[in-house]
């Protein structure tokens, strides 16, 4: 909850400050050729190099003395991913230029980009399939204990689990293909919903502390269908997106570096 509610800060202040310098673009305070604005784009440019150490530390040995652990890289390979493009921005003046800027400009800005796509493929694939499944049979087993004690209430438990358990059974077979899984995207994606607000319909509201766990329960559990179904699909996804990412930052790389001599040079 914390990492998430920083990750969100950080994304907003970066947001913030592009809003700010697009509404500012046109000011003399910042130059690309001196001063501040030059600095800038040395600094981005720096920064955008500095990411390489993420993918160089999930390729070290377990043996290596590396600094840092790999999701220590990898939260900072996000923050850098959005710092560095910032910097540049900021250093260009939120405008085109000549073709060489345009060119690293385009570069950057794609490269950007695909890092936001890969993060999200990776937030739906992190824990992988076996996690998935354990994830979505101990939620249906919490709720299992939680409704023989409901049943007082007039909570119908053998009801209540015929009626979920075909999600689990789909949501693990589609779980395990590219096709099957891209297909239950969007047809259990439909039919979990529907199926969660009929079912949350029958839990009595109220009070009952027990009660609201329930609820809480069932809408947790489909969210788990979803994210499980869901998982081979994005898997894929995220390895193609892998074997995009990497070469378009070294086309980047080399754009950068065409416009730095063009710039020096001419």
């Amino acid at each position: 909850m914390i990492e998430r509610i920083a990750s969100l800060a950080v994304l907003g202040a970066v947001l913030a400050a592009v809003v700010y310098g697009w509404l500012h673009r046109y000011e003399d305070w910042i130059n690309p050729e001196r001063g501040i604005g030059y600095a800038l784009g040395i600094i981005g440019g720096v920064l955008m190099l500095v990411l390489l150490g993420y993918p160089l530390r999930k390729r070290a040995k377990r043996t290596t003395r590396a600094v840092g652990s790999v999701g220590f890289w990898f939260r900072f390979h996000m923050f850098l991913g959005l710092v560095g493009p910032l910097a540049i921005l900021y250093h260009a003046r939120f405008s085109w230029g000549a073709l060489n800027s345009a060119m690293a400009l385009g570069a950057m800005i794609v490269v950007a980009s695909s890092g936001l796509v890969g993060r999200f493929f990776y937030s739906r694939v992190h824990r992988g399939y076996s996690g998935r499944k354990l994830e979505l049979r101990s939620l249906k087993q919490e709720m299992d204990a939680m409704l023989m004690r409901l049943e007082a209430a007039g909570l119908n438990r053998d009801t209540v689990i015929a009626a979920i358990q075909p999600f689990e059974d789909r949501a693990v077979r589609a779980g395990s293909g590219f096709w099957t899984s891209a297909g239950a995207v969007i047809s259990l994606g439909i039919e979990t919903r529907i199926a969660a607000r009929r079912l949350l319909g029958s839990v009595p509201r109220g009070a009952d502390r027990r009660l609201i766990t329930v609820r809480e329960q069932l809408t947790e559990y489909f969210d788990a269908v979803r994210r499980t179904a869901e998982f081979a699909f994005y898997d894929r996804l995220l390895r193609l997106w892998h074997l995009l990412h990497l070469p378009l930052f070294f086309l980047l790389v080399a754009a950068a570096i065409l416009h730095i001599v063009a710039v020096h040079m001419y």
